[in-house]
């Protein structure tokens, strides 16, 4: 049976299986380096904290991550615009969801090696520390390298409670596995005592199927963003704006009339989280006001 840092350094590579998909870039995930975590986990806005449950054990483990660098993994999911920029609430969003589906997939590999159940499997983003298992931790870090421009860092903690149930676990299984092999070197052993009957079979040729090469996938971009094709956003039509004083808008009251920057004429702009996404024209439907589209993408002026 592998020990935790076997089973750490498989959850390693299951993280860069699932960036690498995200961001249909060539990944080397490195071995874990043991460092332990003696006090509590403190949650800030450099570190993206996930809980990943295997409902199977009981057991909870975190799975750690530096917020700077999922934020250009996220920026390479989304074409490398806006490198740098402050994430907006949808960023934020694929932020949330992508570290929870890497967490997730990376008990995955914990589960299977200590031969318990997968099904259930999850994981999401904790923003509260008290929600939290207690330390200590035995904690392990590494490395996800990402192209060549991205490092990512990922540590794992595992308290004390999760340590033991997976020791239990890996104990049973190895004495199981014992028993296994002595139940076969015994049949082994039976078989080559016993008197043989007739020749032995003669070898036959091996025979393989054909296969054929596996398609390349299509350009960047194609299926990267299924993983979060789910998430909610809030789309803003803009009919115009304008710019005033303080000294205006205090003195502002019902009735007042002020310009804004566009023409009667002129298509309002919609944005998807203070980005301009497309523009049309003010229509009514059943009794609402709606937005027909007239330009998708528009060059910003």
């Amino acid at each position: 049976m592998p020990d935790i840092q076997q089973l750490t350094d498989a959850m390693l590579e299951a993280a860069g299986t699932v960036l690498g998909r995200l961001v249909e870039q060539p990944v080397a995930a490195s071995a874990a380096v043991r460092n332990d975590h003696a006090g509590s986990i403190k949650i800030d806005g450099d570190t993206l904290v996930t809980v990943a449950e295997i409902p199977s054990l009981g057991v909870r483990v975190v799975v750690r991550f530096a917020s700077s660098e999922i934020a250009k993994v996220v920026n390479l999911m989304l074409g490398g615009a806006d490198d740098g920029a402050e994430l907006g609430a949808m960023q934020l969003s694929i932020v949330s969801e992508t570290v929870s589906q890497i967490a997730a997939a990376m008990v995955e590999p914990l589960a299977r090696g200590v031969g318990a159940s997968t099904e259930g499997l999850h994981a999401s983003l904790c923003n509260d520390a008290t929600n939290l298992p207690a330390p200590p931790f035995a904690s392990y870090e590494g490395t996800v390298q990402v192209g060549a421009d991205v490092c990512a860092r990922i540590a794992v903690d595992f308290d004390g409670i999760a340590l033991a149930k997976l020791g239990g676990v890996q104990e049973e299984a190895a004495h199981e596995a014992e028993a296994v092999f002595a139940a076969a070197a015994s049949a082994a052993v039976a078989s080559a005592a016993a008197p043989r009957r007739g020749p032995a079979p003669a070898a036959q040729p091996v025979a393989f199927a054909s296969m054929a090469p596996t398609a390349a996938r299509g350009a960047h971009g194609g299926n990267n963003l299924d993983l979060v094709h789910d998430v909610p956003l809030q789309i803003s039509a803009v009919l115009g704006k304008t710019a005033l004083t303080l000294r205006d808008v205090v003195t502002l009251q019902s009735g007042s009339v002020f310009e804004l920057d566009k023409l009667s004429t002129d298509p309002i702009d919609l944005y998807v989280n203070n980005i301009l996404i497309a523009r049309g024209e003010v229509v009514v439907v059943d009794d609402k006001y709606a937005v027909k589209i007239s330009e998708l993408n528009p060059a910003v002026e």
